[in-house]
């Protein structure tokens, strides 16, 4: 197991952009969560294989024109946090 620090600035809070986000894990398997910070960020560990990640990294970077609009993504790789048997949203 790998586990990735990501975050995601852009247009990401108040546009449904984290429950894209959760289901997109669920759909690959991968664990953790998403979470809105203070500074409009949207701060997400992912918890999965190397192939899941790399998948996950590819469709979290979403630029639609009435929702969610990424426009830079921060990533690097992280120790496994414990306790996470699925992914969630906060």
């Amino acid at each position: 197991m790998a586990a990735l620090s990501i975050t995601v600035h852009g247009i990401v809070q108040g546009v449904g952009y984290r429950s894209l986000v959760r289901h997109i894990a669920i759909g690959l398997g991968i664990r953790g969560y998403a979470k809105n910070m203070p500074d409009g960020t949207v701060e997400i560990i992912a918890i999965g294989e190397n192939e899941q990640l790399q998948a996950f990294s590819k469709l979290i970077n979403v630029d639609t024109k009435h929702g969610p609009q990424v426009h830079h993504v921060d990533m690097h790789e992280t120790e496994e946090p414990a306790g996470y048997g699925s992914f969630y949203s906060r």
